[in-house]
């Protein structure tokens, strides 16, 4: 009697849910297919906007993200989809989730530029480039985060090739150089910041990014080798910087780096010329102590120069 009494309590009890699941999920013809209604699409863009607000409003911003995103692949072509689309960045950034909110922004832009939220999307991409240029690690999966610079680099370029001439391009373009300039990769930061001199001539960051440019030449002059192309060409950026800004703010560095690149450049000749003379060329030592010399006359090494020369002179050594 307890084992029947058992079987018709299990039998009522599986009949009960599946009544449930049955008024839960609904099949539809269009789709061919069993949908739940309550994570079903409306059946108008404006019923779903309404209904991903809701969600919004009450900063439920998970649901919220999925009922925008739904409402965009519903109705791609509604007045309503870049509206959504927008808003469903707004929520992955509520959230922390850079990687999400930058992906809705990017398809913003790149599927409704003539929006009126283009602006918007531009705006919100370049203020996360921005957080991770100040040191924001990107939140990859949970709590593991990594470092963001390279994210940052992919961003800036992003907001440039798709608004090249909008508010944000010249800085976008700029902070591309300091990207590269932070990471020590200072002949792509040099050709970031020579594009943003070339392209955007009237911008407010070009006398910094001819200043930046000195810099770059001066880092890789710091390479340890007798080719002093590298060298010339960073005292060459200093100079020209000091001509052309004679009122900047960065002129007191300018003059301090030029100066050391001098003294460097005066270094490299006279161990060029000590090598020569190692090597009992010393006509060829000659030359580079006289160039020494002419060149950095008020350089420490310049006297040292000119007491070898003489005694090289004096010796006999420079006759024909």
């Amino acid at each position: 009697m307890k084992k029947t009494i058992r079987i018709l309590s299990f039998l009522f009890l599986w009949a009960l849910a599946a009544s449930e699941v049955q008024a839960a999920w609904v099949w539809t013809p269009q789709t061919r297919r069993w949908v739940n209604p309550k994570y079903a699409t409306k059946d108008t863009p404006s019923a779903q906007m309404d209904w991903a607000l809701g969600f919004f409003e009450d900063r439920d911003y998970a649901r919220a993200a999925k009922e925008f995103i739904r409402l965009v692949r519903a109705f791609p072509r509604s007045e309503t989809a870049p509206e959504a689309q927008f808003l469903a960045g707004v929520c992955y950034e509520q959230l922390d989730q850079q990687g999400g909110a930058l992906a809705a922004y990017k398809k913003l832009i790149e599927t409704y530029p003539f929006s009126s939220r283009f602006k918007d999307g531009i705006e919100r991409e370049f203020a996360i480039a921005e957080s991770f240029f100040s040191g924001k690690p990107l939140r990859v999966f949970g709590p593991l985060k990594l470092p963001s610079l390279d994210k940052a680099v992919e961003v800036y370029e992003h907001v440039v090739s798709q608004a090249p001439y909008g508010e944000y391009g010249d800085r976008a373009q700029f902070r591309l150089g300091e990207c590269y300039r932070k990471q020590e990769r200072f002949e792509e930061a040099s050709r970031a910041f020579q594009k943003l001199i070339d392209e955007y001539p009237a911008s407010s960051l070009v006398e910094q990014a001819k200043y930046n440019m000195a810099f770059c030449a001066y880092r890789l002059s710091l390479k340890p080798s007798y080719d002093q192309s590298a060298t010339d060409e960073a005292i060459r950026w200093y100079e020209q910087f000091i001509a052309t800004h004679p009122e900047s703010d960065l002129i007191p560095e300018a003059q301090q780096s030029l100066k050391q690149l001098k003294e460097f450049k005066a270094q490299g000749l006279i161990q060029i010329a000590e090598f020569y003379e190692v090597q009992n060329k010393l006509r060829s030592a000659a030359v580079y102590y006289r160039q020494l010399i002419e060149s950095y006359p008020q350089s420490p090494q310049a006297a040292k120069a000119v007491s070898r020369l003489t005694e090289l002179e004096q010796s006999g050594a420079l006759k024909p």
